[in-house]
C-alpha cells in the first residue's frame, strides 16, 4: 500500500498545479507513485498518472482530497477523548439524553405471575451543540514562495488544534463532574496502586472501570514505576515506550489545557489531577454534530489562504461516581 497520502501528498500536488509544462511533467514522472488510484469525474477508478497527463489538477479533486487527508493526519496522533468516549450522532443544535438509576436490581416474581414494568426515575443530561473552526496559518508569501511542505505542515496542525479542542471539551466535562478520587499524598508516590484504588472506588459504587486516561507527567511516572523492575512488563515499556493497557483498562493520554472550575489537569503539583479512571459507557459522551470538515474552495492555491477546518460538537457528562480522579 502506497504512502503517498496527507501532507507527502498535498505538498507534491500544490507543487504540480504551479509548475510549467517541463516541470509537471517531472513531477508526474518521478513523484507521483506508478501504482496510485483515484476516481475521476465519472466515478471510474483511473491511475493518478493518466488522469493527470489528461486534464489538469485543478479540474481534479486531487487537491482537495489530500487537504482533508492531510487535516485528519494531523489530527490522528493528539486523539484520545473520542477514543475514550462513546460518540453520539446529534441531528440538531441540542441533544437530551435520559439517564436511568445506577444500581438497581431485578424483583423476584413468583411462577407464573406477570413481570412487573421496571420503574425508574429518569434525569438528563443536555449537550450544546457549538461550532468550533481554526484557519491554518497559509500566506500569499508562502503560496507564492512555493513553500508547499511548510503549507501541508499547516494543514496538518490545524487538524491536530481541532481535536485537541475535542479532547478539552469533553475531558473537562468529565473531570469537573467526577464523583470518586484517589491521592497520591502531594507527592505522586505509587501512581500504579492509587489507580487501583480508584478503580475500586469505581466498583464500589456500581460502575466497573474499563479505561483510564492519563496526563503525560503520570505516563511517565507510572511508566518508571515499572521500567525499574525486571519484568516482561518493564522490558516491554522499556524498549516500546508505551503502555498499551493497566490493571485491565486501555490507556489514553492527552496534555490539553482543561477548562474545569475545580482541578487542575497535570501533574508535579499537588492536587493536580493527573489520571481520570472512568466506565466508559457512564461516565460521558461527545455529541458530534459535524465531524472535522474542510470547508469548500474552488481554487486549490489562491483559495490556500482562506481556508477553514470547523467542527460541530458538544460534551457533557452521565453518572459522577462513574468517574475517579487521581491526584499528585
Amino acid at each position: 500500500m502506497s504512502n503517498f497520502t496527507g501532507a507527502r501528498a498535498l505538498a507534491t500536488y500544490l507543487k504540480l498545479a504551479s509548475a510549467g509544462p517541463g516541470e509537471a511533467k517531472q513531477i508526474i514522472e518521478h513523484k507521483i507513485p506508478r501504482e496510485l488510484t483515484t476516481y475521476d469525474s465519472d466515478g471510474k477508478v483511473v491511475r493518478v498518472r493518466e488522469l493527470l497527463v489528461s486534464e489538469a489538477i485543478e479540474s481534479t479533486t486531487l487537491i482537495q482530497t489530500e487537504m482533508y487527508n492531510t487535516v485528519m493526519e494531523g489530527a490522528e496522533p493528539v486523539k484520545c477523548m473520542r477514543q475514550a468516549l462513546p460518540v453520539i450522532s446529534a441531528k440538531s443544535n441540542t441533544l437530551r439524553v435520559p439517564l436511568g438509576e445506577a444500581g438497581t436490581y431485578a424483583g423476584e416474581v413468583a411462577e407464573g405471575a406477570e413481570i412487573p414494568v421496571d420503574v425508574q426515575d429518569y434525569t438528563y443530561r443536555d449537550f450544546v451543540i457549538r461550532k468550533y473552526g481554526v484557519r491554518p496559518l497559509i500566506t500569499k508569501e508562502m503560496v507564492e514562495d512555493g513553500l508547499y511542505d511548510v503549507v501541508a505542515l499547516e494543514v496538518q496542525k490545524a487538524g491536530a488544534r481541532i481535536e485537541n479542542k475535542i479532547n478539552q471539551a469533553a475531558l473537562s466535562a468529565i473531570l469537573q463532574n467526577s464523583g470518586n478520587s484517589a491521592d497520591c499524598g502531594g507527592s505522586g508516590a505509587s501512581p500504579v496502586a492509587k489507580l487501583a484504588e480508584a478503580i475500586a472506588a469505581n466498583q464500589t459504587d456500581g460502575y466497573n472501570s474499563n479505561c483510564i486516561i492519563l496526563h503525560p507527567g503520570m505516563v511517565g511516572a507510572v511508566m518508571s514505576a515499572f521500567t525499574s523492575v525486571a519484568t516482561s512488563i518493564g522490558d516491554a515499556i522499556t524498549r516500546g515506550g508505551m503502555l498499551g493497557t493497566l490493571l485491565g483498562c486501555p490507556i489514553y493520554t492527552t496534555g490539553v489545557t482543561d477548562e474545569s472550575a475545580t482541578y487542575t489537569w497535570g501533574w508535579g503539583v499537588d492536587n493536580y489531577i493527573g489520571g481520570l479512571v472512568i466506565n466508559r459507557e457512564n461516565a460521558g459522551a461527545i455529541a458530534m454534530r459535524r465531524d472535522i470538515t474542510v470547508q469548500r474552495y474552488e481554487d486549490p492555491i489562491r483559495d490556500l489562504v482562506g481556508m477553514g477546518v470547523t467542527a460541530r460538537f458538544g460534551c457533557n457528562y452521565f453518572f459522577a461516581d462513574a468517574i475517579a480522579r487521581v491526584m499528585y
